[in-house]
């Protein structure tokens, strides 16, 4: 093994994003060296090169990523080296009361110390160290590729647990189609989910979820404005929306799209300081429900061994057709490039 490798790190004072030296890492009591395959940028990362969202003073990012054990520390008797695995990059602290409660995504200390990508250094380098209660064994079924979707897919998996189990004859309005936007309709179709729409401004993005071969309608923002311009929302409405743009305009708009007893889940990141306005007393006359959604509790087992594992040889099994494109790390710049401009629905590192 070298001694160093090439990390692409994040400055937060001086605002920059680059490729540097590091040396690589060793692994300590209770941890394990993973040399990382494919590493994906998550809407996150995106947030925080924009100082949209916080993160430690210098960092390797990347919170989605999946590899082979190449060292094991004192201690470790569950992985050995040459295990292929993917990694949960959250951590609560265990002490406060809501490590006690079983809501550590709530954790105030671990999440603004223990994530691997953001607070510590992450995925986009050639190796990285992590704590093996945070490691996953892949099946034999997940390929190292589908290792870099799960933790992306185990937040989803709270998404779900969150806004139950719908009717089977709701009507379903996605807003936005990038990499989450087209998992959840993946999601919904595999769930047995029929009727769904996707709002979507870009004309890449909407002929990726219809060459997707779910049966679904992917529709302009200002379409859906105009069905709705003197329609009754009973009609033309959504009994079920999720959020995945973290659009707040689109966000606003959407609310007055609901049916009466319909659910709003608000699952895409805003920035920090955004606002929107809706009206209380359609909460209240619609008995409408606002689920929120944060990253991923309890979900990676039930993520790795069932949903993934599930849709592994279907809906995941081509990830071009989802929109992915593979980039070295070299090409950051290109990646987040094509990424702004909405050609791609997610970049991934593959090293």
């Amino acid at each position: 093994m070298a001694a160093t490798m090439q990390g692409l790190q994040w400055n937060r004072t001086a605002g920059q994003l680059s490729i540097v030296e590091l040396d690589v890492p060793k692994a300590g009591p209770g941890e394990v060296v993973i040399k990382v395959a494919y590493s994906g940028v998550c809407g996150t990362d995106l947030h925080i090169i924009q100082k949209e969202f916080g993160s430690a003073e210098q960092v390797v990012l990347g919170h989605e990523f999946s590899g082979v054990i190449t060292e094991i520390g004192e201690g470790v008797k569950d992985f050995k080296v040459g295990n292929r695995v993917c990694v949960d990059p959250n951590k609560g602290c265990a002490g406060c009361r809501y490590c006690a409660q079983g809501t550590p995504n709530y954790c105030q200390t671990g999440l603004s110390t223990n994530t691997v990508g953001i607070r510590k250094n992450g995925g986009f380098a050639s190796y990285c160290v992590v704590p093996t209660e945070q490691v996953y064994h892949l099946p034999e079924e997940l390929t190292l590729q589908h290792g870099a979707l799960c933790e992306p897919l185990s937040c989803l998996m709270r998404g779900w647990d969150n806004l139950g189990s719908p009717p089977a004859d709701s009507r379903i309005l996605v807003l936005g189609a990038g990499i989450i936007g087209v998992l959840w309709s993946t999601i919904f179709h595999y769930k047995g989910y029929r009727d769904v729409t996707v709002s979507e401004p870009s004309d890449g993005r909407r002929k990726l979820i219809g060459e997707l071969g779910l049966g679904y309608k992917a529709v302009h923002p200002d379409e859906l404005k105009s069905r709705f311009s003197g329609a009754d929302v009973e009609d033309v409405g959504y009994d079920v929306i999720v959020d995945c743009s973290g659009f707040p305009p689109a966000i606003e708009q959407a609310f007055s799209w609901l049916r009466c007893g319909a659910t709003f889940l608000q699952f895409g990141c805003c920035p920090t300081d955004s606002k929107i306005t809706i009206n209380p007393f359609q909460i209240y006359q619609k008995e409408l429900k606002i689920i929120g959604c944060l990253i991923n509790p309890f979900t990676m087992v039930n993520t790795v061994e069932g949903l993934a594992r599930g849709m592994s040889g279907s809906y995941l099994s081509d990830f071009s057709r989802l929109g992915i494109k593979m980039f070295r790390l070299q090409e950051y710049q290109e990646a987040i490039a094509e990424l702004k401009k909405g050609t791609i629905s997610k970049a991934m590192f593959e090293f």
